[in-house]
């Protein structure tokens, strides 16, 4: 696609200038953080994001809710669906997974796309509604409507190394996660040597989802076992992986034990530590 590639801060930006009844459509490549993003961008504005994984619907009953006779009419109606907001509050209807939906949902979501109606009930004012789909040959895709397509502002996502990097400090993804990522990026989204759409579905390569669940693993483990690296390999590929591993070798932290039978071999070593790292050995001390 030749859409327009924006980063996190070009997407707030825009976020701020868009109006809500225009719809927006993000397209890139899965473990991005695209809910997250989303998801804490509206929270801080007080608007809860209420998230449909389209590809896991298999009716649209599913998206509109069940029918139902209505005693007092004797006419068939729609229960609202558990997401459907009652109290007339906006919401940001995040429709995950567009392009995986079947052709029976993504002909409901055109009336919602168009008139912000679902069975005849209409969406709070002020609500949006922000689609997030994926893009190429790896993925098992349902083609769009052009008119579907129509009744959205396309982007590009595309986050830049260094915006995960600040959002993966300010989370706390484990320090040797974040000095890998900022020594050589290309390893964020993907193994350097890999060639475009040589993935076959089942060889695990990196993404930013899978780094923070590596943070989760190692997390308050200075040492790391054999098990831990199954376990990394499990989640970001055995390349990823063993470059990773190397980079924690090369910058293996001083025990407290170095420290305080060897202080005079360790001080240099310690010179060039920084912050997070000298708190890391006075907890070992």
């Amino acid at each position: 696609m030749s859409n327009i590639r924006v980063n996190i801060t070009e997407l707030q930006q825009i976020l701020d200038i868009t109006p809500s009844e225009h719809n927006l459509m993000l397209v890139g490549n899965h473990g991005i953080g695209k809910s997250e993003i989303l998801t804490e961008y509206y929270k801080a504005k007080g608007m809860p994001v209420i998230a449909l994984f389209l590809g896991q619907m298999s009716d649209p009953g599913d998206l509109i809710g069940l029918p139902h006779k209505d005693e007092a009419t004797g006419k068939t109606d729609f229960m609202p669906p558990y997401w459907f907001p009652t109290d007339g509050k906006p919401i940001v209807l995040f429709l995950d997974e567009l392009n995986r939906a079947r052709p029976e949902i993504l002909q409901t979501i055109m009336d919602l796309a168009l008139n912000r109606k679902l069975a005849g009930r209409k969406l709070p004012e002020g609500s949006r509604i922000i689609a997030a789909v994926n893009e190429g040959d790896q993925y098992q895709l349902t083609d769009l409507d052009p008119a579907l397509v129509s009744r959205f502002n396309i982007l590009t996502f595309s986050p830049t190394p260094q915006e995960w990097l600040l959002w993966a400090r300010k989370v706390g993804v484990d320090h040797r996660v974040t000095d890998f990522i900022q020594e050589d990026s290309i390893w964020l989204d993907k193994t350097p040597d890999s060639r475009e759409g040589a993935d076959t579905g089942l060889d695990k390569t990196p993404d930013r989802r899978a780094w923070k669940r590596v943070s989760d693993i190692i997390s308050g483990c200075q040492n790391l076992t054999p098990a831990h690296t199954k376990a990394i390999s499990s989640m970001v590929g055995a390349k990823a992986a063993s470059a990773f591993l190397a980079s924690v070798s090369a910058h293996k932290i001083l025990s407290g034990r170095d420290i305080l039978y060897n202080f005079e071999k360790s001080r240099k070593t310690l010179e060039g530590y920084q912050l997070h790292e000298l708190s890391v050995v006075n907890d070992g001390v």
